[in-house]
């Protein structure tokens, strides 16, 4: 399977046949944009959750992930979940 990953800087770019994410990272969240046949919007995560990286770079299956992080739809505050805080 073929895919373009860019992660320069606070802009990364996900490009895979089943959709494509573009992340806009800053100290604390990342906003994702999705482009995916089943889901068409914006997603906020937390930036130490990782969940491009351990959704193995696939759009739906990071779109799986964040509904399996994030049930309410809300990312916790960075200190909440026993992640370090930022410095």
């Amino acid at each position: 399977m073929r895919r373009w990953i860019s992660e320069r800087h606070t802009l990364k770019v996900l490009i895979e046949p089943r959709g494509v994410v573009v992340g806009v990272t800053m100290k604390r969240y990342s906003i994702l944009f999705f482009l995916t046949r089943a889901f068409l919007g914006v997603r906020r995560v937390r930036t130490a959750d990782r969940v491009v990286a351990r959704a193995g770079y696939s759009a739906p299956a990071t779109l799986a992930l964040i509904r399996e992080l994030y049930p309410t739809g809300v990312p916790p505050p960075p200190d909440a979940a026993g992640s370090p805080p930022d410095g």
